[in-house]
């Protein structure tokens, strides 16, 4: 049978850009509401909920959603297969995540900033839906449907968004991690949904493709499981040696400047399985294109990104969040190095990973996590939320660096001249800037 070519990367892309700046805008929404309605310790609360979703979410996917992209988009495993079996690992490792988080809730109180129990439980009893919405996503991402991937994570963005800003008016922070919960539930449903109309018959017979995908991943899910530790760890670590209106304001400072990952990460998104294709296929000039132009197109976006944000930093957090909340101001400038670390870090790991090298993941995170750790222990409780910041940041540039190293063992090709986009690239956003003109009069 004829196989029908791959969807031009650039589209993926940016329709990738598209959903997760639905994503942004529904959060920022949400953000700029309910930290408004709840103050500092109200929403310093609600990102700690948030934050335990996160943190259990990347520790029980089990890095099943590499291995999805790296064999489904080689052509290696049913589409419909790989959905089925990754759903059946979500209902177990979901359930033991949930228990985790409530077993946290119940030896650290300390570190989750007054949230009561109860509300800890909701949201984490949202996570084997959230993991089965997270597998679906990469299905669709393998298989080029890039408009289903997209739309799950901007469908339950705008449902937090609906049921958020209402339930955080009427119920306070109970209410708006009911909604988040709820969304995660409708979104993980809705997934399965898509699949059962739009996913082909799986072949028969595909013994131990399970077993393989996670001996894949594991690597990878080793590997993020750790690099959590580096990006939410400091908010609990915050939460019990400070007030919790400074964790409020630190959380702003984050949600804010996390903006900067928004197009290198949905440029990942689409570049992770083109390049686990491209390698399966041996096309060695096709490769080195795609890769090189994602780093330069990632290097682009993120030093607008910077200049945007430091702007915005500057003049916007207290006329849009109020007053209280004028030090994330700060925050947030101290943060954005790191930030920008991690959003070129991000296209080089899927680069690494593609190519079939997660275990090189695994050695950026087993160098700097034992180093965050420290930095967090030592900064946070003699500088505070400044000291959460410059610890993450000094943390995302290590990082970074290491991951460019690998990257450079991978590839050939140092990154130093990758970040200086070229002409070529500015070409590129103006053709996909005509060709959309030109549909939208067709």
């Amino acid at each position: 049978m004829h196989e029908a070519p791959p969807r031009p990367l650039t589209g993926g892309a940016v329709l990738a850009a598209a959903s997760r700046i639905s994503v942004a805008l529904a959060g920022a929404a949400t953000t700029v509401v309910l930290a408004r309605v709840l103050g500092p310790e109200g929403w310093g609360r609600y990102a700690v909920a948030q934050s335990l979703v996160v943190v259990l979410l990347a520790a029980t996917t089990l890095g099943i959603e590499h291995g999805i992209a790296y064999y489904v988009g080689s052509g290696r495993w049913a589409p419909r297969s790989a959905l089925a079996a990754a759903t059946h690992v979500a209902v177990v490792t979901g359930a033991l995540g949930a228990g985790a988080g409530v077993a946290a809730r119940v030896l650290a109180p300390s570190a989750f900033a007054g949230l009561p129990l109860w509300v800890a439980g909701v949201a984490a009893a949202g996570l084997p839906f959230a993991l089965v919405a997270v597998y679906a996503s990469y299905v669709a991402l393998a298989t080029d449907r890039y408009e289903a991937s997209m739309l799950m994570p901007a469908a339950q963005a705008v449902l937090v968004l609906a049921g958020g800003i209402p339930g955080g008016v009427v119920f306070g922070v109970s209410g708006a991690v009911v909604a988040m919960t709820a969304a995660a539930v409708a979104v993980g449903a809705g997934s399965l949904l898509w699949a059962g109309r739009r996913l082909p018959p799986a072949r028969s017979g595909e013994p131990g493709q399970l077993r393989r995908a996670i001996s894949f991943g594991v690597k990878g899910y080793a590997a993020n499981a750790l690099q959590l530790v580096n990006y939410r760890l400091d908010m609990f670590v915050l939460a019990a040696v400070a007030s919790t209106a400074t964790v409020g304001r630190y959380a702003l400072a984050v949600a804010i400047t996390s903006l900067l990952w928004l197009l290198p990460r949905a440029l990942s998104d689409v570049l992770f399985p083109r390049v686990a294709r491209l390698s399966g296929a041996d096309d060695a000039d096709a490769l080195r294109l795609v890769e090189e132009k994602s780093v330069r197109h990632a290097s682009l976006a993120v030093a607008a990104g910077v200049v945007a944000l430091a702007a915005g930093l500057e003049l916007l957090v207290a006329p849009v969040f109020g007053a209280r909340y004028r030090p994330a101001a700060g925050l947030g400038l101290i943060l954005l190095p790191g930030m920008a670390a991690i959003g070129v870090g991000t296209v080089l790991a899927a680069t690494v990973v593609g190519r079939g090298r997660p275990v090189y993941s695994l050695y950026v995170a087993l160098v700097t996590t034992p180093l965050t750790v420290v930095l967090y222990a030592t900064l946070i409780p003699w500088l505070h939320a400044n000291g959460a910041a410059l610890g993450s940041t000094i943390s995302y540039v290590i990082g970074f660096a290491l991951t460019a190293r690998f990257y450079r063992r991978v590839t050939g090709s140092r990154v130093l001249p990758l970040l200086v986009p070229t002409r070529s690239e500015l070409d590129d956003l103006r053709a996909l800037w005509r060709r959309r003109r030109e549909r939208e009069r067709r």
